[in-house]
């Protein structure tokens, strides 16, 4: 089953420092859809949703962020609200909602990464999933990015 192509404007939180640096991939060896510092670069399709999405990560002794903007082109993209393109692929979506972080504290793989390293190797180049805390809302993880692009426009954050 091909995968959809993604073209748009999106989001990214960064430090203000590192605003023109936005395409760079995660800094963090891990995270929700990586690990073993594999590239990943998290993007929201909405600025308030980028806010959602990095809150539980933002201390109050962070430097200051911005939002930047991104334009995307032509990103083939599996997407984990698709029932039958997850099935096609078998990936199971429920793993993607499994919080992350208490499954690493216990020295386990996180079972987000199952996911992540499935739509991997099926050569998508990101997938999109839903916010654990509301599903009305989804992201993006690019694993590779050559239709990326800053547009230059840069939000304050929070907004």
């Amino acid at each position: 089953m091909p995968f959809p192509a993604l073209d748009g404007l999106f989001y990214r939180i960064v430090p203000q420092a590192r605003a023109a640096k936005a395409l760079a991939p995660a800094i963090s060896p891990e995270g929700r859809f990586h690990h073993d510092a594999q590239p990943s670069l998290y993007l929201s399709s909405r600025p308030d949703w980028a806010c959602h999405a990095i809150a539980p990560y933002v201390r109050a002794t962070d430097p200051p962020r911005v939002i930047c903007e991104l334009h995307l082109t032509g990103a083939r993209v599996l997407d984990l609200r698709n029932a039958a393109h997850c099935a096609a692929w078998n990936i199971d979506p429920a793993l993607a909602a499994i919080p992350w972080l208490p499954e690493r504290a216990q020295g386990l793989p996180a079972s987000t990464w199952e996911v992540s390293d499935r739509a991997r190797t099926s050569g998508a180049d990101g997938m999109i999933y839903t916010a654990r805390s509301e599903p009305s809302r989804w992201h993006l993880v690019l694993f590779r990015w050559p239709g990326a692009s800053l547009t230059g426009r840069v939000l304050p954050y929070p907004p």
